[in-house]
């Protein structure tokens, strides 16, 4: 996600060319460097002389990164008190901020300025312009410390609807985005399980053959081919994601691998395909299970000639690019029933890496909700009388007493929803189990089918009863009450008169 920093040049800034501190909108820079947070964009306003305020705007250019773009705006105060100037000035510009980088976070150094300055700042942060707020002091050791300011009270906003609306967008992208590898594997957090996983990708992803990720839905496997990207030889290449699932059938020999002009109804002009994108970089077929068995001929050929002929085309073309294939299905499955290749299945499966689901992770459960929250609060941090949210340490157990049959995408949408829909700055066991969609078990429908013999009604309701019961007691550290509401039973009498019923100790 874009940041912008967006600040007054006070006297300090000026100083710091000549001086030994760096003033507070350099320090600020270089506080969001260091976290591994930098600004993409700089703006700043001055109401100096151009000819004072240049050789600032000249040094602090020479002292950022070069891709980091800088940009400033003069307005002539009578006071650098006026209300009445300071508010249209800074209003205007804000605006423009956000029709230029509308899904940007922005990031507002109050301590730059005046006090008006600072006060007009705020105003306008709690009502139209939605921002992270920031300030800077110098310490005894002449330091200049960066630290985020929390404003502890609500503005009626005149704009809100306009602000609400914005916060929107950035809600829909937060939720409907995977987690992107920042570094390689830096961001994939595993204590146990996963890690087995990890090392594997670690290894494989230096060497230029295909990969194929098996997992169930949600459980980061694009995240996985993202890091082994990034940490392979062709980090510098494109990354191009395919969901194969999500392409038409009539269509996808033409989206994988290119058209030419007039090769079918509809085909206006020539059309690189996905194949032909990824040159030089990586092909992420997600789903590949799902590919019709014409368009698998077409892939092993691609797969072992690195070449292709587009729709319409007589011309093989070329492409050097790396596959990495996802699937949720049993592919061998498929295999033998004749609804995916065989040798195309072996082409593929040269590095094979099993991500478990998040129920068979329960020492990753503690850091990974960190993590959530920590990229929940990033996201939200500037949106309107939003609190940064922790989680209650009994959390933990609530939300390690569910499945996750979405895994970690199921979990990141859980504590989204818990931390907008409440107000306070701890998530309590309730908000979070508010927030849990339990939806029907799909192998529990399955188990149920017709008659065609007698049954045993009561030893079969008794077979369920021994077998999910004791599972809930472990799952809830044997306690009834929760072992009771997993069961989906009243109550912990409930539960205790079945256990004496089916003799469960």
């Amino acid at each position: 996600m874009e940041r912008v920093l967006v600040s007054w040049i006070g006297q300090h800034d000026l100083d710091a060319v000549t001086g030994n501190s760096p003033g507070p909108v350099m320090a600020a820079i270089r506080d969001a460097e260091q976290s591994g947070n930098s600004y993409n964009h700089i703006h700043l306003i001055y109401n100096y002389k151009t000819s004072q305020a240049l050789p600032y705007l000249d040094w602090l250019s020479a002292g950022v990164d070069s891709a980091t773009s800088i940009s400033s705006r003069r307005f002539r105060l009578t006071s650098p008190t006026s209300y009445a100037e300071i508010y249209p000035a800074v209003s205007s510009e804000l605006a423009k901020l956000e029709q230029k980088y509308p899904l940007a976070q922005r990031v507002v150094h109050l301590s730059p300025g005046t006090p008006a300055m600072a006060a007009v700042w705020i105003l306008l942060v709690k009502t139209r312009f939605p921002a992270i707020c920031i300030q800077s002091w110098q310490n005894s050791e002449g330091k200049q410390v960066v630290q985020e300011v929390e404003l502890p009270f609500e503005i009626e906003a005149r704009f809100s609807l306009e602000a609400t609306r914005r916060s929107d967008k950035r809600l829909n992208r937060l939720l409907d985005s995977e987690e992107a590898a920042d570094k390689a594997f830096a961001r994939i957090t595993s204590a146990g399980e996963l890690h087995g996983a990890i090392e594997k990708s670690r290894k494989i992803a230096v060497r230029d053959v295909p990969i194929l990720l098996l997992g169930e839905t949600g459980t980061g496997k694009e995240l996985f081919a993202r890091a082994i990207h990034d940490a392979s030889f062709r980090r510098e290449g494109p990354f191009v994601a395919v969901n194969c699932g999500a392409l038409p059938h009539d269509l996808t020999e033409s989206l994988l691998f290119g058209h030419k002009k007039g090769s079918f109804t509809g085909a206006m002009q020539d059309h690189d395909g996905f194949f032909a994108q990824a040159d030089g970089g990586t092909l992420f077929l997600d789903e590949v299970g799902e590919l019709p068995i014409k368009v698998q001929v077409k892939l092993l050929r691609a797969l072992q000639e690195h070449t292709f002929i587009p729709v319409g085309a007589s011309e093989p073309r070329h492409s050097d690019f790396r596959i990495v294939a996802a699937t949720h299905r049993e592919l061998a499955e498929q295999v033998g029933e004749g609804s995916f290749r065989e040798d195309l299945f072996y082409r593929l499966a040269v590095g094979v890496i099993k991500l478990p689901a998040l129920r068979d992770r329960p020492e990753d459960f503690p850091a990974l909700i960190e993590t959530l929250m920590e990229s929940i609060n990033s996201e939200l941090s500037d949106q309107p009388g939003y609190r940064r949210k922790k989680i209650d340490d009994d959390v933990i157990n609530v939300i390690m007493a569910h499945d996750w049959p979405g895994n970690i995408r199921e979990l990141r949408a859980t504590l989204l929803r818990a931390a907008v829909w409440n107000d306070s700055a701890t998530l309590t066991c309730h908000e979070v189990e508010d927030a849990l969609l339990v939806l029907p078990s799909q192998s529990n429908r399955a188990t149920l089918g017709g008659i065609s013999q007698p049954i045993d009604l009561e030893k079969l309701m008794a077979d369920v009863a021994r077998h999910y019961i004791p599972l809930a007691l472990a799952r809830a550290d044997g306690n009834k009450t929760r072992a009771a509401k997993l069961l989906g039973l009243r109550s912990q009498p409930v539960l205790t008169n079945k256990m004496k019923k089916y003799g469960i100790d």
